[in-house]
């Protein structure tokens, strides 16, 4: 399956491959194989992309003389290429008229429409599995799962991530940065009818599994950056090699203990956290196509690095290792013609081991090894009284992290029983350094159902849930001093189970064999799940109150919905189901004296009249209230209308449509201003909420796809060709907008940008002495000299270092925004400076995608 036949204009290098084989082995023995591969070699981009070009370095302009000082003769010279600038991403038409011969045939190179540069990513999933049957149904098996997924970070943005802003770090091989993710899955599952008879059987089913899950994410050997820029066929398949890895940066004891002590000079981050500048990122020139240091009024957060892995950027390494053994049994014992019983349980052992780090800082860092274990023990009983079946149950549910963590404030080597009396007065004090308790919960839920009428029938049911809290959640932070990382941080706390009560009600009326409705009403209570809130903790460092950032159980909500669904069946072409669902989505917000209704109060009611009440509950930010769903399939038979003409062409063609229209999710609006302007929805308003949180609402979204299919005989082979059309009508789904204006566009924000970038031009040109026009064109002429980058050689930075790469940058610039006169003026400047905002404020980072064509064939033998 590809992408690649419908042009760059439409295709990021999609490409895969699948197969499966299986048969006997010998006897009752048999074995299943299947495989599948997948790359692409661009990440995906929302609407326009290709307006928004992404330039690659291509080759060598000049090699210019940088002194470290002008006008001294004993001063040292270093020699600084300049390099060409090709667009990647992009058309190259857009730069055709330019008065530079190189850029307008964009050195030589061609445009790859919306791909975007050194971002391919490939998966690839393995399954083999042995199965031997024996007795009456008696099964006993072995299986094996291994996949991998793993590709080269490209952000344009770097506020979406804790890690460097990979378009500024293109021209930095050392600062690109790639992740891998790999798991391997072995079950051993063993299923005995131990009774079988016409009102009664028995059986167990139970499994033993081993599993292996490993993240690894941060910066790249220079070889493997080399050879995964752009593989064939966007495949990656043998491992990435980072910069530091399992092998040669182990996760142990030591480490652990490194770093929650904060040992000087041993082994905490990769690199040597006493001597952090060495590593330092330079950004020393305008080494891009905009003539640019930065992208604006942020403060140069996005700035094109020429070398260094680490320092302003704050490269993260990441590294996760989790082991898990888990053990289930189930026991189906059919006791009579009425009566089901089900009863079994689970146990699960983990072993966890997380780091994630700033290469060169200890802020927001975090690092742990622990086992916690988790169990289960269930009952249920199914009772079958012809028409009406009811089902009750009983669950059981334990966990416990068996994790240390600071009993009251989360500082370590900061506080003060550490500082005076060294870790040991410390870690052995359960009063300052206490392990996690056990948690448990017991679950009831029961189901009816009964006939109404002869073709209607209704059910209800009614549940208590719980979900062990996700364990790096628990953990996150556990090994952190708050001194040592930041107080935005969020640390972990020993949570309890989230609770939720479950009630729902159905009706299922048959029409007729080819018409069904069926409509659901249910409302779901979530009583205590995990939740981040800012809470006053006494500073045992300093002695006074502190907001600390932490993870509770203090998230209240309430679902409730209704869900119609429909399905349609025309002879034996056409089926279809239409599918509406309403649903309101609330949770806490910050009101503590509005409860909810039916969830407070039960909670109230199990913990005796002393819970306390729950924040005020507001829409949640997934709330979507309407979706409207339709799937539908035309399949026309082998021989259909045999000896027709439009048989020949319509028997084995298929085609399948989903589509999919719900409201936008919904956003807090900021005020108006500067301190807002950045601000986007789904997050935070810096300074003040104008309206109540979760006010406004993003547009609706829309989607339609489509599979077409044709199936051919060659031979004893079957073929199928097929056409897969992703939002085949090319909606343009708004998925993300400016919480000031509601619109994916704030001029106000680009005004401002442009305004900060034609400041650097000009206090820069007035610096190194060259002319500029009131209205703030700048003379990169020398003179109308033959090449002006002859007269580079008095450039200068605004604070008078030598920088005369800065200025054939400069020229560069000039002609490919403007009209090459050596002029740089003005509406050039803006031309440039938008270029470069609208890496990050393109529609592309506003959109979902657009539409998307693979092309496939199936073979079957």
């Amino acid at each position: 399956e590809s992408d690649e036949p419908f042009g760059l204009s439409n295709s990021i290098g999609f490409n895969r491959l699948q197969g499966s084989f299986g048969g006997p082995v010998w006897q009752n023995l048999t074995f299943f194989l299947s495989g599948a591969l997948e790359g692409q070699k661009s990440i995906t981009s929302g609407f326009d992309a290709e307006q928004t070009p992404l330039f690659v370095q291509a080759g060598i302009d000049t090699v210019v003389a940088v002194p470290s000082a002008l006008g001294d003769p004993g001063a040292d010279t270093t020699m600084v290429p300049v390099y060409d600038l090709a667009v990647y991403r992009g058309d190259c038409g857009t730069f055709e008229n330019s008065a530079n011969s190189d850029i307008a045939n964009n050195y030589g190179l061609d445009c790859q429409g919306v791909r975007v540069p050194n971002s391919p990513r490939t998966t690839y999933n393995l399954q083999g599995k042995l199965n031997y049957t024996y007795g009456t149904g008696s099964r006993l098996s072995f299986s094996a799962l291994g996949s991998q997924f793993q590709g080269r970070t490209f952000v344009e943005n770097r506020f979406s991530t804790g890690n460097t802003l990979t378009y500024a770090n293109l021209y930095n091989p050392d600062g690109q940065l790639a992740f891998r993710n790999w798991s391997r899955v072995y079950t051993l599952n063993w299923t005995q009818n131990l009774s079988k008879s016409a009102e009664r059987a028995l059986a167990l089913e139970s499994y033993v599994s081993y599993q292996q899950d490993r993240t690894l994410s941060g910066p790249m050997t220079r070889e493997s950056e080399l050879s995964s820029r752009d593989p064939f066929g966007g495949f990656l398949i043998s491992p990435i090699d980072h910069l530091f890895d399992f092998d040669n940066f182990p996760l142990n004891e030591e480490l652990i203990q490194n770093y929650r002590e904060n040992i000087a000079g041993s082994r905490r981050s990769p690199l040597d956290l006493e001597n952090r500048a060495q590593y330092a990122a330079q950004d020393v020139y305008r080494n891009n196509a905009y003539g640019l240091y930065n992208r604006g009024s942020d403060g140069g957060d996005v700035q094109f690095f020429e070398s260094g892995i680490a320092g302003l950027t704050n490269t993260r390494q990441s590294m996760y290792r989790e082991n898990r053994l888990i053990g289930k049994a189930n026991l189906d014992w059919q006791v009579d013609r009425y009566n089901r019983v089900k009863l079994g349980g689970e146990f699960t052992r983990y072993e966890i081991d997380a780091y994630s780090h700033f290469l060169d800082d200890q802020i927001f860092s975090d690092a742990y090894m622990e086992k916690p274990i988790r169990w289960n023990a269930f009952l249920e009983d199914r009772l079958d009284l012809g028409d009406v079946v009811l089902v009750g149950g009983l669950r059981y549910d334990y966990y416990h992290t068996r994790a240390f963590r600071p009993a009251t404030f989360p500082a370590i080597t900061s506080h003060p029983v550490f500082a005076s009396e060294g870790p040991e007065a410390f870690f052995n004090n359960p009063e300052l350094w206490k392990q996690d308790e056990s948690h448990d919960y017991i679950s009831p839920h029961i189901q009816v159902s009964f006939p109404v009428t002869e073709r209607t029938n209704f059910r209800l049911s009614y549940a208590h849930q719980v979900q062990a809290p996700d364990f790096g959640v628990v953990l996150q932070g556990i090994n952190s001093d708050v001194n040592l990382s930041n107080t935005n941080n969020f640390f972990g706390s020993d949570l309890d189970f989230g609770k939720t009560i479950t009630f729902e009600f159905g009706i299922r009326h048959a029409f007729s064999d080819d018409m069904v409705l069926d409509v659901a009403a249910y409302n779901k209570d979530n009583l205590a799940n995990a939740a981040g809130r800012l809470v006053t903790l006494q500073d045992v460092t300093s002695g006074s109150p502190a907001n600390i950032r932490t993870i509770t159980n203090a998230d209240f909500g309430n679902t409730r919905g209704i869900d119609l669904r429909l399905d349609r069946r025309f002879g034996n072409l056409f089926n279809g189901t239409l599918a509406y669902t309403f649903q309101d989505a609330k949770n806490t917000g910050s009101d503590p004296d509005s409860y909810l209704d039916f969830g407070s109060r039960v909670l109230n009611a199990l913990s005796g009249g002393n819970q306390p009440p729950p924040q005020a509950v507001l829409p949640t930010d997934f709330n979507r209230p309407h979706t409207l769903a339709v799937a539908a399939s035309l399949n026309f038979p082998e021989n259909w209308n045999e000896g027709s003409a439009l048989g020949s062409v319509l028997e084995n063609f298929g085609v399948f449509a989903t589509f999919r229209y719900t409201s936008g999710t919904p956003y807090t609006r900021c005020s108006l201003g500067t301190t807002d302007q950045d601000v986007l929805s789904g997050d935070n308003c810096d300074r003040e909420f104008p309206e109540g949180l979760n006010n406004s609402r993003l547009p609706s979204f829309k989607m339609l796809n489509m599979r077409f299919t044709k199936g051919f005989a060659l031979g004893g082979v079957d073929l199928t060709a097929y056409l897969d059309a992703r939002n085949i009508l090319n909606f343009r789904n708004i998925i993300q907008v400016f919480t000031q204006t509601n619109d994916i566009v704030n001029q106000a924000e680009a005004d401002a940008e442009f305004d900060n970038n034609a400041q650097e031009y000009l206090d820069e040109a007035v610096a190194s002495g060259v002319g500029v026009s009131e209205d703030g064109a700048i003379d990169l002429s020398f003179g109308g000299i033959d090449d002006p980058r002859q007269g580079c050689s008095e450039w200068v930075t605004q604070d008078g270092l030598p920088a005369a790469p800065n200025c054939v940058y400069l020229i560069r610039a000039e002609e490919r925004f403007g009209n090459g006169d050596g002029s740089f003026d003005s509406a050039e400047q803006r031309r440039a400076s938008d270029a470069l905002y609208n890496t990050i404020r393109g529609t592309h980072n506003f959109t979902g995608e657009p539409r998307r064509m693979r092309l496939g064939f199936e073979v079957n033998f």
